[in-house]
């Protein structure tokens, strides 16, 4: 009888289906992540990739991360690598909103001296610092180009900082089509640095999955200018990009004639731009609501209460 190769696990498509499933349901209990742990070391590149996927809500449990690490670094599978490098955006996003760069665009930030004390002794900053390093060496070093793509992707999050920006611009200007979606993703985090290269990007002639990406990267951005470049495209012939450009309009609330360009497109011809209509409508209606509360009734729109204002 034939023996498999020692690298090869028999039940391996039992392990990747309880993997993909705690990534499903975000249940990193310790049990699971005692199951990741396991996996990240295993022999068939089929599990350990699985598990360095599954390892982004995990990744500060004990030696996850250096696991982790060790596999973006050296693992011989390029697609294993890649799967790391994609978990490891988790420690840039968790180091961004803990304050541990000095960002303009993230908005959450320590309770109190304590808790940020605690994250400083805690070990967050050295990981966060470890990973960051690796990162921007793959993205400056590193020969597969889809390598660099990922490492721009994970490092999105730290898009407020001129070294990033420039690569984002660097990526957007590629003739490769993967650098530019993954530049424009980028892009949809600090929008307001990119104002005028999204509406550059927003016109009808432009390829549909760049044009996607670009109405998508403006979704936050608050801009007028986006606004009107969006309703520029709104004769396009593709549902999807219609169903883009309408979500990030309603989001974006400042088109004038937003209602009516709402109920025209609610009775579509397709549904699913029928349904982003509609959808847009109550996201509109939400804001304005919210909009009343905090400019007419001086009201928090959270709490009800009324703002605190100067005698």
């Amino acid at each position: 009888m034939n023996e498999l190769p020692f690298e090869m696990d028999p039940d391996w498509k039992l392990i990747l289906e309880r993997l993909s499933k705690i990534r499903l349901e975000n249940d990193y209990s310790i049990g699971n992540a005692e199951f990741i742990r396991t996996h990240l070391t295993s022999f068939d590149d089929r599990i350990r990739g699985g598990a360095a996927l599954a390892a982004t809500g995990c990744l500060f449990e004990p030696n996850i991360l250096d696991l982790v690490i060790d596999i973006a670094e050296t693992d011989g599978n390029v697609a294993i690598r890649k799967a790391a490098l994609q978990s490891l955006s988790t420690v840039i996003y968790e180091g961004v909103m803990q304050g541990l760069e000095e960002s303009h665009g993230a908005d959450t930030f320590m309770d109190d001296a304590e808790e940020w004390e605690e994250f400083q002794t805690g070990g967050l900053k050295e990981d966060y610092l470890r990973v960051k390093h690796l990162l921007l060496n793959v993205l400056e070093d590193e020969i597969d180009l889809s390598m660099q793509e990922l490492a721009l992707s994970s490092l999105a999050d730290l898009g407020f900082q001129p070294e990033i920006r420039e690569k984002i611009a660097e990526f957007f200007h590629s003739e490769r089509q993967a650098s530019r979606l993954i530049a424009l993703h980028a892009m949809g985090k600090f929008p307001q640095y990119w104002i005028e290269t999204l509406a550059e990007a927003i016109q009808l002639e432009t390829p549909v999955a760049i044009l996607k990406e670009a109405i998508s990267a403006a979704y936050s951005s608050r801009s007028g200018e986006l606004s009107r470049a969006i309703e520029g495209i709104l004769t396009h012939k593709d549902p999807e990009v219609l169903r883009f450009a309408i979500l990030t309009l309603s989001n974006i609330n400042l088109s004038d004639n937003l209602g009516d360009i709402l109920q025209h497109f609610s009775l579509h011809e397709n549904s699913l731009v029928q349904e982003a209509a509609k959808d847009g409508i109550e996201l509109m209606n939400q804001q304005n609501f919210q909009s009343y509360l905090s400019d007419d009734l001086g009201m928090d729109a959270e709490t009800d209460d009324p703002e605190e204002t100067d005698d």
